[in-house]
């Protein structure tokens, strides 16, 4: 239908420029690119229409819509990429009848609207994809099983299918015949992808054993990595350190090489403190009613604590004193495991070790907590009659001398 109209318009044109005064072969030539114009304009036209709905009637539809995914396809563009199809669908359809007297123009012409057409529907592919990540990365399940690596496969393959495509076009053969030749270049593909090969094993082996995920807490001494992780790509795994650097990291190095992962610690509950404070040997000792009242006066322990003969000697008493001032620190999880116990005496002294887990695992916030509390512990072991250890230096041993006078 479209064809006999335009061939209709063709022989109108030709038949009133014949009537004048204009020679048939001049008209026929006349009429041949007149109506080419008028189909071109007509093409862009109907492009300009289209846009014009989609940016207006298309838009405000999305804009009511109470679902997510369409508002990310009109983002990404895909409609609009669409409507860039409608012109070359036009052509293709109506240049044959237009200017049928040149087979060799309409054989370089519809070439031309191939290749077109071919980028344009890779353009819509890929802007399919962009708009397929922006969907999936509002779910929650985006942080655990990130699908970046494979919408870049995606796109890799759609460029290599595509270009596969447009080559077999320009040469003029086919597809299958261009794969069979590429299978000979398999060792150099093989090469020039190592990376993205190795990638995407990599990032196959993350996802599925929930080995790394967006916002994990990694530790990777080998590439000075000690950071959280931003982005999971086909390629890289980016981490940004403590020092709001940001490290670049291959993916199958993941794999291959070992890294600390602290999502853990989280799920635990909270971030795990486990550290000691050397107390002096020499000064433990049993204690009398004298350093009970004391401790008493000072509201350090109470009579329940002090009473029972269960704790025999002050390092008993500070055990109990600091197992109940941990009991009463908010920000220790008390349903995890809580306690202070001594450990295998060492030539330094007997190690006094605290273990706990603090909530929440923010890093700056935990090393404040354990330099706080382990300056109260310091400041308070005197008055249970203890001390830290502490190495000799040349002061003290020249203090301890006797000089004779």
């Amino acid at each position: 239908m479209h064809e006999l109209n335009t061939g209709n318009l063709n022989t109108g044109f030709k038949a009133k420029l014949a009537g004048w005064g204009f020679s048939d072969t001049f008209a026929g030539y006349l009429a041949d690119f007149s109506t080419l114009i008028i189909i071109l304009l007509s093409s862009i036209v109907i492009y300009y229409i289209a846009k014009y709905i989609i940016n207006k009637v298309l838009k405000r539809l999305v804009d009511r819509s109470s679902s997510k995914w369409d508002d990310h396809l009109y983002e990404q563009r895909v409609f609009t990429r669409l409507a860039l199809l409608l012109p070359a669908l036009v052509l293709k359809v109506s240049l044959a009848a237009s200017i049928s007297k040149y087979p060799e123009a309409i054989k370089f012409i519809e070439l031309g609207l191939h290749l077109y057409m071919t980028y344009i529907i890779l353009l819509v592919i890929v802007s399919f994809l962009n708009a397929v990540y922006h969907i999936y990365g509002e779910l929650d399940l985006s942080d655990s099983k990130p699908i970046k690596g494979y919408v870049q496969i995606g796109k890799i393959m759609t460029y290599l299918v595509g270009g596969i495509a447009m080559i077999s076009e320009l040469i003029g053969q086919s597809p299958l015949t261009l794969l069979a030749g590429l299978g000979a270049m398999s060792a150099v593909i093989m090469l020039i992808f190592k990376d993205s090969i190795l990638g995407f094993v990599a990032g196959v082996q993350l996802s599925n054993n929930k080995m790394l995920q967006i916002g994990d807490w990694i530790t990777m001494p080998k590439f000075n990595t000690d950071g959280t992780v931003i982005d999971v790509s086909l390629v890289t795994v980016k981490v940004r350190n403590f020092d709001n650097s940001v490290s670049c990291i291959p993916t199958y190095t993941l794999v291959s090489d070992s890294f600390q992962n602290w999502r853990s610690m989280g799920e635990a509950g909270g971030r795990r403190m486990k550290r000691s404070v050397l107390i002096d040997l020499g000064t433990i000792r049993f204690i009398d009613n004298m350093m009970v009242e004391n401790l008493k006066l000072k509201k350090l322990i109470t009579d329940e604590q002090s009473e029972g003969g269960n704790h025999e000697t002050n390092l008993g008493l500070f055990r109990v004193y600091i197992l109940n001032y941990l009991r009463n620190i908010p920000n220790l999880n008390q349903d995890a495991s809580l306690m202070v116990r001594t450990l295998q005496p060492t030539e330094n002294g007997l190690p006094l070790e605290l273990y706990a887990f603090y909530i929440p695992p923010n890093w700056s916030e935990f090393e404040d907590f354990q330099a706080r509390l382990f300056e109260h512990i310091l400041s308070v072991l005197p008055d249970f009659g203890l001390k830290a250890f502490q190495r000799p230096s040349g002061r003290d041993v020249q203090m301890s001398s006797v000089l004779p006078e």
